[in-house]
């Protein structure tokens, strides 16, 4: 029996078991991020401190998501503040050039200007018309270059 659980539910080999995600974290990725933050003018981002990570296994319908890193660990001083952008490779690798560059604006533009760890709620900024018209005013170059760097990472390595 587990420590934490007495029921017996949380025993090895449960057969309702969730799966087990795997993260793989991508330099290109975060070199796509910085490109995409340094193109939208958002110098309140510190891009060395957000990472990029590849997962599989998830069964998210979610293309991507963001995590913060909760308030307690930079309010103690414990840590920085920092963000990691996870694509689900499953969900992600699918979609087309526009469509990945424009769900990656989309979890980058959860970051607060306050750049805390904590993340910025959905609202008007965050509807896909918002969204499509600041990748339209984009650099094509930041996109072509963009999408290059993110169909390498999802083909495989280097990382």
């Amino acid at each position: 029996m587990s420590t934490f659980c007495d029921t017996g539910c949380c025993e090895r080999g449960a057969a309702w078991a969730l799966p087990r995600v795997k993260y793989k974290r991508d330099r290109r990725l975060e070199e796509a991020i910085r490109m995409l933050v340094e193109a939208m003018g958002l110098d309140y981002i510190d891009t060395s401190r957000v990472y990029a990570a590849w997962s599989t296994g998830s069964r998210t319908r979610a293309y991507a998501r963001i995590w913060g890193l909760p308030s307690p660990f930079t309010r103690l001083g414990l840590c920085e503040p920092m963000y990691v952008i996870e694509l689900v490779s499953e969900n992600f690798a699918g979609l087309s050039c526009r469509e990945m560059v424009s769900v990656l604006v989309h979890e980058i533009l959860h970051i607060p200007r306050s750049f805390s760890g904590g993340l910025r709620s959905h609202g008007e900024w965050s509807h896909w018309r918002s969204i499509r018209s600041i990748v339209a005013r984009l650099p094509r170059g930041v996109v072509e270059e963009v999408c290059r760097l993110l169909r390498e990472s999802a083909a495989g390595p280097p990382t």
